[in-house]
């Protein structure tokens, strides 16, 4: 598992900011980097480096079933043209690495002691799970659009994960059946 030094320091990481946007961002980053080594590409290696696969039929059969409903998720949020670009096993990986990846740093988040949890940012009107959210899709901004092979666009990376967390859907107060709380969400574990 690589981590580059740069998530590190601003605009991921702040080290007197709020551990809300800490680990929104930074966390979600890590959850993601271990979600690799689940992945089809990640159950090829054991757990010293060889190449064997560990996975078993049911766990990589479920793998896919979990993965579809992801990939279906993107398809309802992204252009014709990005929707054309996310049809490959890179693109799937990477965006179950997403999902899980903001499912575990926000499972850690929630793990912290209220004191620390819920440290919120003064002037605002934000609590700590908006500060979560907001650390996790900020790192996605883009200032223009590119359709890359390897990773679905930054608005649907932002998007795609919360929209499939009731957690989300709660702190924001979605109404049931909108568009970011669609009634079927992908789940992984």
């Amino acid at each position: 598992m690589e981590i580059p030094a740069g998530v590190l320091q601003h605009p991921f990481f702040n080290v007197e900011g709020p551990p809300a946007l800490n680990y929104g961002s930074v966390g979600m980053i890590i959850g993601h980097e271990m979600m690799h080594g689940y992945d089809k590409d990640g159950t090829e290696y054991d757990a010293d480096g060889m190449r064997r696969q560990w996975a078993t039929p049911v766990f990589l059969k479920k793998y896919t079933e979990r993965e579809m409903c992801v990939r279906e998720s993107h398809r309802a949020v992204e252009t014709a043209r990005a929707r054309q670009a996310a049809l490959n096993d890179t693109i799937d990986s990477e965006n179950v690495a997403d999902l899980v990846g903001t499912r575990l740093a926000h499972a850690a988040f929630a793990s912290l002691p209220p004191a620390e949890r819920n440290v919120r940012l003064p002037g605002l009107n934000l609590t700590a799970e908006h500060l979560f959210f907001i650390g996790h899709c900020a790192k996605w901004c883009q200032s223009h659009r590119v359709i890359r092979e390897d990773y679905a666009p930054g608005r649907s990376r932002c998007i795609v994960p919360l929209m499939n967390m009731a957690e989300f859907s709660d702190a924001f107060g979605c109404a049931p059946q909108a568009p970011m709380n669609p009634p079927k969400k992908c789940t992984f574990w």
